[in-house]
């Protein structure tokens, strides 16, 4: 596996425009995983684990909106009395 560091793709965008290989995306200085690169061509064999990432992040952007907390603020209406 290639490692291509942020700075790398900062410096010369279309680095990524010539990878044909699976990349680790790194931060040269920390040492830390920012991300992978996977070209497209593979896109059918990770089409699952990216709706499954998906999901999991809109459930943790959105987890203050289905808080256990009452909100009668949701029920407006919906008793009968206008």
């Amino acid at each position: 596996m290639v490692q291509i560091g942020i700075s790398d793709i900062n410096k010369s965008p279309s680095i990524i425009d010539k990878l044909d290989d699976v990349a680790t995306i790194i931060n040269k200085k920390s040492k830390d995983i920012k991300g992978f690169y996977i070209p497209v061509e593979y896109k059918s064999f990770i089409e699952s684990a990216i709706e499954k990432i998906e999901y999991q992040r809109f459930l943790k952007r959105n987890k203050d909106l289905a808080s256990e907390e009452d909100d009668s603020t949701l029920l407006d209406g919906l008793d009968g009395k206008y």
